[in-house]
């Protein structure tokens, strides 16, 4: 499976080219395992599975640089990336039934500040926003991930040495559901 969502890509692992899953390894191991100094396994099998999906919005090639700044090769890095596991994958504290999980969320140190990593957040929301949603935040993001329709749903965490958060977003259906009951709908009543 391999759609386009306007500058947005949209894949499985067998609709992922090559350069593709390079760049997106390229950049979550950039800033996963590199910057936010973290001995793990990105390489975890999960996104080989049915039913995860890549999101991500590419860039042009530039030059790559090596640890010790000299120019040596090329970055295909993407702009902005997210995975999104298969429908009911138990992810960890935010693991709820039926739920897709939200992942590995990632911009390009280049395009910090200038919004991309909300409207990564947003296309997330748009394509699968109609069904419940969690993620596993970095404890600061909590704003961040906020803004989108999460909320914390658990008690905090550490992985990795970083303190994190669960966070739930209900889907669109629910959400209707919630407002329904509370009375916020803004739709009046009529007999």
């Amino acid at each position: 499976m391999r759609q386009e969502h306007g500058d947005w890509v949209l894949a499985d692992f067998s609709g992922l080219r090559a350069e593709e899953l390079y760049g997106i390894l390229q950049l979550r191991s950039r800033i996963f395992v590199v910057e936010q100094d973290c001995v793990f396994l990105d390489l975890d099998g999960v996104d080989t599975l049915p039913g995860t999906h890549h999101l991500f919005l590419p860039q042009a090639p530039r030059t790559a640089r090596d640890s010790h700044g000299a120019e040596a090769g090329v970055s295909v890095e993407p702009a902005a990336y997210a995975r999104v596991l298969p429908e009911g994958f138990a992810d960890g504290p935010a693991a709820r039934p039926g739920a897709r999980s939200v992942g590995r969320v990632v911009t390009d140190p280049a395009a910090r500040g200038t919004g991309l990593g909300h409207r990564l957040m947003q296309a997330v929301v748009e394509l699968y926003g109609h069904a419940d949603l969690t993620l596993n935040a970095q404890a600061h993001l909590e704003g961040y991930y906020g803004r989108h329709g999460f909320a914390l749903s658990g008690p905090g965490f550490t992985e990795d040495g970083i303190p994190h958060i669960p966070m739930h977003r209900p889907g669109a259906e629910d959400r209707v559901r919630a407002e329904l009951g509370a009375g916020r709908t803004g739709l009046s009543a009529s007999r």
